[in-house]
């Protein structure tokens, strides 16, 4: 079982080189959207063998948060010049245009060094560590464990029943998390959490839909979004709430 654990993990980092190789290519279109899904789903896994309380663990962990959120604003302004291309002005289209190139110049000079593949392969490094005094029975504990914590996350959000867009974001967040590992770690966890599968990716959808929204608001100046984009993102966490709750 470690052996395949590992080899999820070896995948996901193998993932992220590819879409490294097509960013530093210019490729910007999928290659980005790509890279973003095999990050999230690293993040999602490197928790169950990796501590941050030791210095080195903790280290891995926050770097490959840092890359992450050094890729959002890049996807935020791919979506706003998606979404409004279109119906902006010239001089907006331009300034966005420059915005979302200046970021991808972050990124691409992010990945361009040796950091990337030292990061890598520590982290590659660390996990074979970790994981080779942890039998699988322990290891199956930890999976479980993981996804319950996420699972509790989203019972604990439910209390507060007027979030902020902040808040929201936070959910979307745990949402992915959760959907991930349960899609990387299937086979070790039990057959209940296959039901999760469709309300978290319709949640994470219709609340992304939501994010999109507070994007668009912003950009045009204004003060509130659609009544509707709140509703259908209620709506999708109230029938994940009942799913995950049936399972908890």
């Amino acid at each position: 079982m470690a052996s395949q654990f590992l080899q999820i993990i070896a995948v996901q980092l193998s993932k992220l080189n590819a879409g490294r190789e097509r960013l530093l290519l210019g490729q910007h279109n999928s290659a980005l959207h790509d890279f973003r899904v095999a990050l999230r789903s690293l993040r999602s896994l490197l928790p169950i063998v990796l501590k941050r309380s030791k210095c080195l663990d903790g280290r891995v962990l926050a770097a490959w948060k840092a890359l992450a959120q050094l890729t959002s604003p890049v996807r935020d302004a791919e979506v706003l010049l998606l979404l409004l291309g279109g119906k902006m002005s010239e001089v907006e289209r331009i300034r966005l245009a420059d915005s979302l190139d200046e970021g991808m110049t972050s990124i691409r000079e992010a990945l361009a060094g040796p950091d990337f593949a030292v990061l890598a392969q520590i982290t590659l490094q660390q996990c074979r560590l970790r994981i080779k005094n942890c039998d699988s029975g322990v290891l199956k504990r930890r999976i479980k464990r993981q996804a319950k914590r996420y699972s509790r996350l989203l019972d604990k959000a439910a209390k507060n029943k007027r979030p902020s867009l902040e808040e929201w974001h936070e959910r979307r967040l745990t949402i992915k998390h959760l959907r991930y590992l349960s899609l990387l770690a299937a086979q070790w966890l039990p057959q209940r959490i296959s039901e999760l599968q469709l309300p978290l990716k319709k949640a994470q959808t219709v609340i992304g839909k939501l994010h999109d929204a507070e994007l668009i608001a912003q950009f045009v100046g204004e003060k509130k979004i659609k009544k509707t984009f709140l509703e259908n993102a209620q709506n999708a966490w109230l029938t994940l709430l009942i799913v995950n709750r049936a399972i908890l």
